[in-house]
């Protein structure tokens, strides 16, 4: 049977596995799904049509599912699985059909924000104060620092590490360090890379397919560079995907 404080609020409708947590003064609206595992403390808000994948834990003070002044009962956010969410992070929820997303494995910090319909996948980790505007899309294994703002639509790439007070204003390549407000590309995410157990031939073919795009400059790729990429068939696959990438990044 679920551990759930006397004063906690769960409305008739919604459905939370036998081995759950739940802490005092939290509310946990009608269309809300808590899968095993999950710890959810006290001073917590789910609503909307919210799915928590097995093995989450919610910390104080963090609101999941809210409406964007539409109502708070119609949006939509599915979490995967062994997710951590920290004090103060808000999640708003989809519009019908277009859920917000997080994957498995993600460390959503204190005070982040993730708007409405945008997707976080795998292992992410978002420093506190980082802000996912409506219908981003953050690929496997970013990190951010803190105070990062990402605006709406936007696509981060896999293995990206975006520095302290930097702004993401377009598509960001997948394997780099970005800073700045409007970013630049300033190198490698290079140790990040080595422990994801990526070979040094791949890192050092990565680095020098993102010199030769971004030529020190790090602002817009160079278009023959990235053509020259393209057409490379015995390419690194890691270089073949940085390609494909910055080109879908330009249409």
């Amino acid at each position: 049977m679920a551990d759930i404080s006397k004063f906690a609020t769960i409305e008739r409708g919604a459905e939370i596995a036998e081995d759950v947590k739940i802490g005092p003064f939290t509310y946990i609206g009608p269309h809300v799904r808590i899968g095993s595992g999950c710890v959810i403390e006290g001073n917590v808000t789910i609503t909307g049509r919210t799915e928590l994948g097995d093995r989450t834990r919610v910390s104080p003070l963090a609101v999941i599912g809210a409406g964007d002044g539409k109502g708070a009962e119609t949006g939509e956010v599915i979490i995967g699985q062994a997710n951590s969410i920290r004090e103060h992070a808000t999640i708003y929820g989809g519009p019908p059909g277009r859920p917000t997303r997080l994957g498995d494995d993600n460390l959503i910090m204190i005070s982040c924000h993730v708007g409405s319909g945008a997707t976080i996948g795998d292992h992410g980790i978002l420093i506190n104060n980082t802000l996912i505007g409506a219908g981003a899309v953050l690929e496997d294994y970013v990190h951010t620092s803190g105070f990062i703002v990402i605006l709406p639509g936007v696509r981060v790439g896999a293995y990206t590490f975006t520095l302290g007070y930097t702004e993401i204003d377009r598509d960001a390549p997948p394997y780099a360090m970005v800073q700045g407000a409007p970013y630049r590309v300033r190198g490698v995410n290079s140790e990040k890379l080595r422990r994801c157990g990526f070979a040094d031939s791949s890192i050092k073919a990565i680095k020098q397919a993102l010199h030769e795009l971004y030529n020190g400059s790090g602002d817009v790729a160079n278009p023959d560079a990235l053509d020259r990429l393209l057409a490379m068939d015995d390419a690194d696959l890691h270089v073949q995907r940085l390609a494909q990438s910055v080109k879908n990044s330009m249409k």
